[in-house]
């Protein structure tokens, strides 16, 4: 009975690959929108959950054969279409609590303004007009959004910001550096998904640098927390990259 499911199992086993991998693929090289390879990675998803069940009763039907190369095969594809599947089950689950938002800014009373975004996006993407009612959600599930402060110059400041959305691969749209103020085009690691990025460096009444972030994802009515986390890394490597600079002007003053 083995050597006659084996094949069906297998060739199953490759589709499923072969779904997985274009979903990915087709977004990340343009063949197709991310929403569409949103939709085909469930349905791969699906599929490998109903291939280790029926791997599953594989081994059970063949329980009492003797060929135990077969009996290993039908265990193969019972874990790796379990695992694959179970991972993007519990990733799904992780994220299912998050808010249904996709604007978060660091200033929730005047969040940065977009400048030139809008002219690359389309009238279908979401609109860059932030929704107040949003600030207190923001505040309950990202608290560590936040501005981040510097004694620095606003030239070494914006300088630093520069370098590092370079740095971190994300395509340039416009700089502003006499208001201090850039903006940029981020994608997600899998599916590419367009986030738009806009950053405002400005001077606080105590004469302190504050560097001001926005994250906005251009389709989709929740960013499964990824605009918020991009906002807290971004911060947490700027506060890295600016701290030598504030050694090395100690190290001037003595």
């Amino acid at each position: 009975m083995s050597r006659y499911i084996s094949p069906v199992l297998y060739v199953l086993l490759m589709l499923v690959g072969c779904v997985a991998f274009i979903s990915i693929a087709g977004v990340r090289v343009g063949v197709f929108e991310p929403l569409t390879g949103f939709f085909t990675l469930t349905l791969s998803v699906i599929a490998s959950l109903v291939l280790s069940i029926l791997a599953a009763l594989s081994l059970c039907i063949c329980r009492k054969e003797t060929n135990a190369a077969g009996k290993r095969f039908f265990s193969l594809v019972l874990v790796v279409s379990l695992v694959y599947g179970a991972m993007w089950v519990v990733f799904y689950l992780q994220k299912s609590g998050l808010p249904e938002i996709n604007d978060i800014t660091t200033d929730t009373i005047t969040p940065p303004v977009y400048l030139n975004v809008g002219f690359i996006r389309s009238s279908s993407d979401n609109s860059l007009s932030y929704n107040p009612a949003w600030a207190s959600i923001q505040q309950k599930y990202y608290p560590d959004v936040k501005p981040l402060f510097s004694t620095e110059t606003k030239v070494v400041v914006y300088s630093a910001v520069v370098s590092l959305i370079r740095d971190n691969g994300w395509d340039m749209v416009a700089q502003y550096p006499e208001v201090g103020v850039v903006e940029a085009t981020a994608r997600t690691p899998i599916f590419g998904f367009r986030d738009d990025v806009v950053i405002r460096i400005s001077t606080t009444i105590e004469g302190e640098i504050r560097v001001d972030m926005r994250s906005c994802s251009r389709i989709g009515r929740g960013d499964f927390g990824t605009n918020a986390k991009r906002i807290e890394t971004f911060m947490s490597e700027l506060s890295k990259a600016l701290a030598p600079q504030r050694q090395l002007n100690a190290k001037s003053i003595y």
